[in-house]
């Protein structure tokens, strides 16, 4: 008799908020693990997508993979099968450097554009891999000026580019607000 007095009135009112708060709750936490469930899988992609950038040479266009920390910039294009011929990597740094490129590991065969202030100030053209030299055995590639930036790309690419000395690079990050870019 007293647990139905308590049910009524206030209390009942009470009991009501408190089974209407749980069903929320449940709610919003599927609806949190259904945008779960359908956005991991792209986690990894979209960190992808951060990570690149469009760069423009006499209005074409490359989608370049961003390197701008130590190790990404260590590891370069080392070890890749391929890269297609409208694929590159873009070398960022954050102050001037004549730091040398060398082919440590690589593969294939590519371009290099030495870029600074958003000029092309050099190419190293049909640069071939050494997947097997040691360290002393490495040709060291130098820009011929302190550069801020470096685009490799494919053997040939740059020919196509009809890229020279002199020629502006337009760099645009595809999500702006999250890649710092020069």
């Amino acid at each position: 008799m007293r647990l139905m007095k308590q049910r009524s009135g206030r209390w009942y009112i009470i009991e009501a908020m408190r089974i209407g708060l749980m069903k929320a709750l449940m709610m919003v936490s599927g609806f949190l693990l259904a945008v779960l469930v359908v956005t991991v899988p792209y986690i990894g992609q979209i960190s992808a997508v951060e990570r690149k950038a469009r760069v423009k040479i006499n209005n074409q266009e490359i989608v370049a993979e961003l390197a701008s920390n130590p190790a990404e910039i260590k590891q370069g294009l080392a070890g890749r099968q391929r890269l297609g011929i409208n694929e590159g990597m873009l070398f960022l740094f954050f102050n001037k450097t004549t730091n040398p490129f060398w082919m440590k590991g690589m593969l294939i065969s590519i371009d290099i554009i030495w870029i600074a202030d958003g000029r092309i100030v050099g190419i190293e053209h049909n640069v071939p891999p050494q997947p097997d030299a040691t360290v002393g055995e490495l040709i060291l590639y130098y820009p011929p000026e302190p550069i801020d930036q470096v685009l490799e790309v494919v053997a040939g690419r740059a020919r196509l580019l009809r890229a020279r000395v002199g020629d502006a690079v337009g760099v645009i990050s595809l999500v702006p607000a999250r890649t710092p870019l020069k």
